[in-house]
């Protein structure tokens, strides 16, 4: 009876001691960041059978188990990515939405400063301080545009460089779940908790960067972790590696790509979520598209200054030369075009129509079978802009979105190659003055377009022609050929050109679009004389005048005013918009951006609280329920201790009575 006793009170010691150390292990930990609430599950030890009646032999402690919650936790993992990415694109847009919006009011400002400066030379055609005035300024948008290149180009090297960082941390947490993972299969059952804490906390940091989803395996919670649209980064106590690689075909647009050790394989940037996801999307549709807006407003605004300046004559009464670099430089034509690793294809693409450029990267689809060429374009949004076969043996060339591609040579038959054509990317950068003496700027225009005129063609005499006189341009009712007459309304013989380029015998009208955008007199019997070149983008019934060898005329000032019409004129983005609109509309969209970025993030943030209070409500410790488990342990502690004695005294009383 006393050994029964003993053994009891020993059983109820040793639960209530175990009961106790959970309990303060609970309280030491309250404050432990990502800790779970333990609880000891007592139960009763098996009875004896005795004199035909069962008699019960004490408690023992069954499993520590950790108050947790599957979907709780899925909440939160899933609430704290949405959470830190909504964090760090607010983050990344309040810095470019400052940026933006201090060098709009430089920009906007130098290019006012310049039509001001343009309306003053207005007034007085002939002064040389007024004409550097004009240089001054004109160089002064130059720069300021250059600058905001930069510093968008310096952005977007930042972004990729804490692309690479964010990596390493991610590769980091992979390794450590890992290394969780094999001490986890290592411990025996009941001793795992605190590392399945651990492994949790290092699924919601893992979180913070990317989307994750746990499997569970046997005896872990986490034996498979799988980021992004489904790359499996940790599988049981092996962990894969994330690498950043150069962009194809662009290096700049770094990939996250897992390596395996021989090759890389690139993941869905659109799935990556959490901080890898901000920084991915602000890259592409925030710095990427702000780079291609001002290169749009460089290019089109060099090119329309560029465009009045050779319809005039300078100050000694030659053909007015560009005011910056030329938008069509056969170098900026030839870095429009993206090409495939491997191709041996030759490409270049001019700016035809300012008014029709779009930002964004084209995909340009070229297949080819040694007969025939075949062309599909899609623009940023995915939308198909053109379709096209040409004969392998005709000039290939295509004309979409104010772009005119050249295509020069396709790789060898068979091939079917994508292509990147980016019209603006670089315009920011390329915009460079050309004119640099004060005679340069061309006053006395030579070319008008009828007020009529529906289209966007621009007309300009070339330095090759070899006649003088005032002609008219005249585009026919269909829009698809066009005639020239002289001042006394007499039609021009002219020489155009078949689809294999083969010079055609004189007329007097010939096909609109014109080869190459040159209208070609008649010379010597038969010979074509460089003479006009208009643009594509005339309507139907559109006419210019234009006069060839004009004389010098003191105080004509009729080509400054076509200048200062750029700058309220409605030139570009299909007409909607004048260039200085083009920045204005950038600093509201990314204000706009910012604005959503923070209501989001707000957002997120209340289904991150409600998320981590569910959780707490279910693995939080409770300072007062530990208060009061501890004092009813402490209790049965002491019971235990009391059994232990009476059956010490029944010992010795038995032992005192033989």
């Amino acid at each position: 009876m006393a050994l029964d006793l003993l053994n009891i009170g020993m059983s109820g010691l040793r639960t209530s001691q175990k009961q106790l150390n959970v309990t303060s292990h609970n309280i030491s930990n309250v404050n432990t960041p990502g800790y779970s609430r333990q609880s000891a599950e007592q139960k009763a030890d098996d009875a004896h059978w005795i004199g035909g009646s069962q008699y019960g032999t004490g408690a023992y402690i069954d499993n520590v188990r950790r108050a947790y919650d599957q979907f709780a936790a899925r909440e939160l993992t899933q609430s704290t990515t949405q959470l830190h990415q909504a964090n760090e694109s607010h983050a990344q847009l309040a810095v470019m939405d400052e940026f933006i919006s201090n060098n709009a009011s430089k920009t906007i400002s130098s290019m006012n400063d310049y039509y001001d400066s343009v309306k003053s030379l207005a007034d007085h055609p002939n002064d040389l301080g007024s004409r550097k005035a004009v240089l001054e300024n004109a160089a002064l948008v130059s720069q300021t545009v250059n600058s905001t290149y930069d510093t968008l180009a310096g952005m977007q090297r930042d972004v990729n460089d804490q692309l690479v960082a964010t990596v390493d941390r991610v590769n980091s947490l992979g390794q450590e779940i890992a290394t969780l993972n094999k001490r986890i299969q290592e411990n025996p059952a009941g001793e795992k908790n605190d590392l399945f804490d651990q492994q949790q906390s290092l699924v919601n940091e893992l979180a913070q960067h990317t989307k994750v989803t746990v499997l569970k395996g046997k005896d872990n919670l986490a034996n498979t972790v799988i980021i992004g649209d489904g790359q499996t980064l940790v599988s049981g106590t092996e962990s894969s590696r994330l690498t950043v690689i150069p962009g194809e075909p662009d290096p700049l647009q770094t990939q996250i790509a897992v390596d395996d050790g021989h090759n890389a394989t690139p993941l869905d940037a659109d799935n990556m979520g959490g901080i890898l996801g901000a920084m991915i999307g602000f890259r592409r549709d925030v710095v990427e598209r702000s780079i291609d807006e001002v290169g749009r407003m460089a290019i089109g605004f060099a090119g329309q200054v560029n465009t009045i300046q050779r319809q005039g004559l300078d100050l000694k009464g030659e053909q007015g030369k560009n005011m910056f670099a030329d938008i069509n430089d056969p170098i900026a034509m030839q870095q429009r075009v993206l090409k495939p690793m491997g191709s041996s294809a030759d490409m270049t693409v001019a700016i035809d129509d300012v008014s029709k450029l779009q930002v964004g990267d084209y995909q340009l689809k070229a297949n080819t079978d040694g007969i025939t060429n075949s062309y599909q374009m899609f623009n940023a949004k995915g939308e198909e802009v053109l379709n096209q076969t040409i004969a392998a043996t005709d000039p290939q060339v295509l004309q979409v979105d104010g772009m005119q591609i050249n295509v020069n040579n396709l790789s060898a038959a068979p091939s079917d190659e994508t292509f990147t054509i980016r019209p603006v990317r670089l315009g920011g950068a390329q915009m460079t003055m050309n004119a640099t003496e004060a005679s340069d700027i061309a006053a006395q225009r030579v070319v008008m377009a009828a007020e009529a005129n529906q289209g966007t063609a621009q007309l300009e005499p070339l330095p090759s022609a070899q006649v003088s006189g005032t002609f008219r341009v005249e585009i026919n009712g269909t829009g698809d050929a066009l005639s020239v007459l002289d001042d006394q309304d007499n039609p021009i013989s002219l020489i155009g050109y078949d689809a294999q380029g083969n010079a055609l015998p004189p007329s007097t009208s010939i096909a609109y679009p014109v080869t190459n955008g040159v209208i070609h007199f008649e010379g010597a019997p038969n010979t074509p004389v460089p003479t006009l070149a208009l643009s594509s983008g005339a309507a139907a019934n559109d006419s210019f005048t234009v006069t060839l060898g004009a004389k010098p005329a003191e105080g004509d000032n009729s080509n400054l005013l076509e200048i200062q019409h750029l700058q309220t004129e409605k030139t570009m983005n299909n007409g909607r918009s004048s260039v200085i609109d083009l920045f204005q509309t950038l600093t509201t969209d990314v204000g706009i951006q910012k604005m959503n970025a923070e209501k989001f993030g707000q957002i997120s943030q209340l289904d991150f609280d409600a998320a981590s209070e569910r959780v707490s409500s279910v693995s939080g410790v409770n300072l007062d329920e530990e208060a009061a488990n501890l004092m009813k342990f402490q209790q049965a502690y002491m019971a235990s201790s009391r059994i232990m004695s009476v059956a010490r005294e029944t010992f010795d009383t038995l032992l005192r009575a033989v």
